[in-house]
Order: structure tokens, then C-alpha cells, then sequence
């Protein structure tokens, strides 16, 4: 891509994050954990340790004893072992038990290939994961809690649509 395509392109993008940015449009609490959600998705398949500790909180802590650090150790050596990461992701649910705190549910295919729709998860060999995700809000959503463990296809497709798309 010549360097006029670049530039034409940032600013296009430019132009339309403060198009956005200034519409006066308020996002909804729902609509920003799944931001933040798709934040991370995308951290991961960038394998950017740094993106995905900007999505942790500093008091991060789990079942499994690990702190903020421990996970981003955790992370950094998936992403070391995985020179290809794609994921798909659904979220099954998003609830706020308080307005600064939220819990998703979220099932996470994640595959050495692209993953372009669910019909190719099996031929793929994809693993599928349930994260329990615990998210509180301070300047911005950051994860606070995480539980994770294997799932399968069958549980990942049971998801019900939403107007949204998928919950």
C-alpha cells in the first residue's frame, strides 16, 4: 500500500472515530463490556501482551491463586507457544449485579487457522472454552475476575440470538 493510501486511510479513520466521538450518542454499559471483549479478542490473535494488561485490572485475582502478573506470564507463554491464534467468540450473557460491575459469559473458539463462521469449528479442531468474566468499571472496563474451562460445540451453539446478534 503507497504511502497516499496510507495516509488517506488513518485519515478517514480519524475523521470517523471523532464523527463518532462527537455524535453525542451515549454507549450503553452492555455495549462497552463488549468492546472491551472484543479488545481482547483481538489482543490475543495479535499476541500483544501489552494490548491484553491494559484490558486487567491491578487487583486482578482468580480461583487459581494467579494475580495480574501471573496471568499476563500465563498469556505470554500461550502466545509464545502459538504462532497463529484466531479466535471466534459468542457471548452467551452480560449482566451488572451493580452499575460498576459486570459478568459475562463467554464462549471462546480458538483455532491455528481463521476461524470465518461456526460450520468450520470441527473441521478446524478448535478448542472451545467457557470464561466466566468478571469485569469492574474504574476509568474505563477492566477485567477483575476470570474463570475458564474446556467446552464444547454443542454448548457453544446453544446460544440463543438476540437483536444485537448473539448475546
Amino acid at each position: 500500500m503507497s504511502v497516499i493510501k496510507k495516509l488517506t486511510v488513518l485519515n478517514l479513520f480519524c475523521a470517523l472515530f471523532f464523527l463518532y466521538a462527537c455524535s453525542g450518542d451515549e454507549v450503553s454499559k452492555e455495549d462497552q463490556v463488549r468492546q472491551v471483549i472484543e479488545s481482547a479478542k483481538l489482543a490475543a490473535e495479535n499476541r500483544s501482551p501489552k494490548d491484553v494488561a491494559v484490558l486487567i485490572d491491578g487487583l486482578y485475582s482468580d480461583d487459581k491463586a494467579h494475580d495480574k502478573k501471573k496471568l499476563i506470564s500465563i498469556v505470554s507463554a500461550y502466545f509464545y507457544m502459538h504462532k497463529n491464534i484466531h479466535l471466534f467468540t459468542k457471548i452467551d450473557e452480560i449482566v451488572f449485579p451493580e452499575d460498576d460491575k459486570a459478568i459475562a459469559t463467554v464462549y471462546v473458539a480458538m483455532a491455528g487457522s481463521v476461524i470465518s463462521d461456526t460450520s468450520v469449528l470441527t473441521s478446524l479442531r478448535a478448542k472451545i472454552y467457557k470464561f466466566e468474566l468478571q469485569l469492574i468499571k474504574k476509568e474505563e472496563w477492566l477485567l477483575k475476575q476470570a474463570k475458564w474451562e474446556r467446552s464444547s460445540f454443542k454448548d457453544m451453539m446453544n446460544i440463543k440470538p438476540t437483536e444485537k446478534g448473539y448475546k
